[in-house]
């Protein structure tokens, strides 16, 4: 009987078996891993506001914890003291301004529910020089100007409603937000160690990563944020001063205009402004258009180059882009996470350009 040849016999090649053996056991450690970490992202996703404005908290109130830990020896102590501090400062005035707006929302959305409210406006029209011609073309042309007012302002109204009248899901959002919080300020060198050592990045490029995340929430947030107060502030006296209805409630729509780039409070003041022109309180026109002149120079502007320092600030198309298609997706987090993702992009595209010609992007 003729022997086989040796290449046909069986195991005659146990180096490649192993090999072969070897490579489905990579590829079914690699899917494992991609699959449990998709997994991980999925149970993290209902709680992304939590986790951002955890961190987005910690890296703003980073330099507060410092001094506090330089005065209490005890690391627990002291990140517990930061953490209390941060709610302090978030939760009292918070309760305030949600009861306010939830109050001066319903008073607004009655004000316009009813028809004595669409005479008003239609008597206003009509009484502003050449306005009753205005009013006539309406007529028409059929279009019912009081009932689209009457719809734009109920709807405006509704969806601050909603916003202030919190739930379960909001509360449990806050306190997963403190824990973070607070672990972030005990534990930060370990969070930072083990981050960097995910990063398929050398030490000095992943510093340089995490430096332009956090130069991105601390321009982008703490910077804009405060600016956005102070002009809320001066916005929502103003209001209040010169005999505008719901004032409370339209300088909480100037805050949320007020961290838009390039949209800003003139959104408001402006229209606001011309109504009191028109209804011919000259005194109300005058403040309210210098004190909206000095917003957009000294504290837009001013303060806000000087509380963001050399950190960077975008350019404002990419930063339009960044907040509004970070809204559109995470929502309120979209503030944080919009910015920070395009400040990221950035620092990534120095890495490789640096790689490239062979330098160092720290």
């Amino acid at each position: 009987m003729s022997e086989r040849p040796a290449d046909l016999e069986p195991n005659a090649s146990p180096l490649g078996s192993a090999q072969t053996n070897e490579v489905i056991r990579l590829l079914a450690l690699v899917g494992l891993t991609a699959g449990l970490f998709a997994l991980c992202v999925w149970l993290s996703v209902p709680l992304l506001p939590a986790i951002t404005w955890g961190v987005a908290l910690a890296i703003l109130a980073w330099p507060m914890h410092q001094g506090i830990r330089r005065k209490v020896a005890r690391p627990g102590l002291a990140a517990a003291l930061s953490t209390f501090a941060v709610v302090v400062v978030l939760l009292v005035p918070g309760l305030f301004v949600t009861y306010q707006l939830a109050r001066e929302a319903t008073s607004a959305a009655r004000r316009v529910s009813g028809d004595e409210a669409a005479a008003q406006i239609r008597a206003k029209v009509g009484s502003i020089p050449g306005g009753k011609a205005v009013v006539k073309w309406f007529d028409r042309a059929g279009i019912d100007a009081e009932k689209e007012v009457r719809q734009i302002i109920r709807s405006s109204t509704q969806g601050a409603s909603d916003f202030v009248q919190g739930s379960a899901s909001a509360a449990l959002q806050f306190l997963v937000a403190v824990f973070i919080l607070y672990h972030l300020f005990h534990d930060r060198a370990e969070f930072l160690s083990g981050l960097q050592a995910m990063l398929p990045l050398s030490e000095p490029e992943s510093d340089f990563l995490l430096k332009r995340a956090a130069d991105s929430v601390h321009a982008n947030l703490y910077a804009t944020v405060l600016t956005s107060l102070i002009d809320t502030a001066g916005f929502g006296f103003a209001f209040w001063m010169v005999g505008l209805p719901a004032p409370f409630l339209w300088a909480v729509v100037v805050f949320v205009l007020s961290l838009l780039p390039v949209v800003g409070s003139g959104m408001v003041w402006v229209p606001a402004a011309a109504y009191l022109a028109l209804s011919g309180h000259w005194g109300g026109f005058v403040v309210l258009v210098g004190w909206g002149l000095f917003t957009s120079i000294a504290i837009d502007n001013l303060l806000y180059a000087r509380l963001a320092g050399g950190r960077m600030r975008m350019h404002a198309v990419p930063a339009l882009i960044a907040f509004l298609g970070g809204l559109a997706v995470f929502g309120v987090s979209g503030v944080v996470l919009g910015p920070a993702a395009f400040a990221v992009t950035s620092a990534l595209m120095e890495v490789w350009k640096q790689r490239m010609g062979g330098g160092s992007a720290a």
